[in-house]
Formats: C-alpha cells, structure tokens, sequence
C-alpha cells in the first residue's frame, strides 16, 4: 500500500529492537523464522487452521507434491501425517534451505526433498518424466494486487492447477488457494472448473478453506477476506 501511494518502504521496531530469528510451534512441529527478514514476519499464520486440516487429505504410504513450498509447512505436515516422499518446490533456494533445516528439526529429512526452480516449468518437467501424486498442494503467491490484471492472474492460476491435475492419480486431491482479494470463490472455482475439463478430469469439493480465526474476515473492510482454498478429490 506504501508503495501504490508513493511512500518509502521502511521497517522498523515498536519500542526496543530484539533478536528476531525465533523457532515457533505449529501443528506439533518446530519451524525457524525471522521476524525482520522472513515474507509475513517468516510464516504464513494465516494458513495454520489450513496445515493442520491437510492431515485428513495425507494418503498413508502416498506421495506428495507442495508447490510454492516457501519453509515447507504444508510439506512437513504432509511428511509427519503419514505420506511416504513429499516433494516441495520453491523459486527461492534461500527458504528452501530454511525448509530442509526444519525438516530435520522434525526427524522428516529422508522423506523431504526441496527443489529450487520456476514452478510453471518445474510441474511442466514433472509431468514429462511421468511423475504422478496422490496430493498436490498449490499455495501460490497474489497473482493480482489489483482489479485490473484478474484476468491475467486467472490465467496463471488456471495454468498452474491444470498442471498439477495432470499430475494427480485418481482419486488423488487437489489442495489449492488463492490469496488475492481480487479474485473471488466464484471466479477461483469457475476457473478450477474449466481446468479441470482442460485436464479431462473431475473435480469433487470435499472442504472449502479460508484464512485462519487470528485473521478475521470484517465485512466492512472486505480486503480483509483474502484467503480462499478448495480441497478436491480428482478423477
């Protein structure tokens, strides 16, 4: 916002500056952050509800895909509910450095690989050596900060969740979100609709997900409902 009105982007303390490289508890498991350095003070708090809720999608035994992985929450937690290799993807080797650190943290190493690399081209790649999953997490960054490049963020969107259905075993699901206010449930699930028929595969809704409680939706400041996600069983 400081930005789109012409303001300097600053950074700074309330009161007396701290040590801000911390490790936090979510969901059993232990994860480093920076509060100063990390996107969203190092963690994404509102997906914690999200992470917890992916344990009843985790197949025992299964493989896993995590696009746009970030310090792998949605991977670890795929990891510690029973899925046998869990592969996260992310275009920024520095946090996937911090992603295998917390995997071994958590004694989920050997069942963790982190692969650094565009995400379009990375699904693009895995679909050409046959790879298949019986999860798929897609948790992308805003495609849009504004009204005007929906469509073009729909696109994206689209792209990304047809290639990862491809990817997908019957009976597989799709965990996917969205955080752009912009882009509505409706326009969200009319496009993974029309991916889906792309991909020649049907979707069944199992959950619908939003931000978590600590991140209330006001209805008199709509922006601040962001967050949506479908969990979906493929066929």
């Amino acid at each position: 916002m400081r930005r789109n009105d012409g303001l300097p982007l600053e950074r700074h303390f309330w009161g007396e500056a701290f040590p801000t490289a911390r490790q936090i508890q979510v969901g059993g498991l232990a994860f480093d952050i920076d509060l100063a350095e990390g996107h969203k003070t190092g963690f994404y708090l509102d997906q914690v509800d999200n992470h917890i809720a992916l344990h009843s999608y985790v197949p025992s035994g299964g493989a896993v895909l995590d696009a746009f992985c970030y310090t792998g929450a949605f991977a670890l937690q795929a990891a510690a509910a029973g899925a046998a290799t869990v592969l996260g993807i992310d275009s920024s080797e520095a946090v996937l450095d911090l992603a295998q650190r917390n995997a071994g943290y958590n004694g989920l190493s050997e069942r963790c690989t982190f692969r650094a690399g565009n995400v379009f081209d990375q699904l693009r790649q895995l679909a050409q050596d046959g790879a298949q999953y019986d999860l798929a997490i897609l948790d992308p960054p805003s495609f849009t900060r504004n009204r005007e490049a929906v469509a073009k963020a729909l696109s994206g969107y689209k792209e990304i969740n047809l290639r990862a259905l491809k990817l997908l075993r019957p009976g597989g699901i799709l965990v996917t979100f969205t955080c752009s206010y912009y882009v509505d449930r409706l326009h969200f699930e009319t496009m993974l609709q029309q991916a889906a028929g792309d991909a020649r595969r049907q979707l069944i809704v199992r959950e619908r997900f939003n931000q978590a409680g600590h991140h209330p939706e006001v209805l008199s400041i709509p922006e601040t409902g962001y967050l949506k996600g479908v969990a979906a069983e493929v066929w």
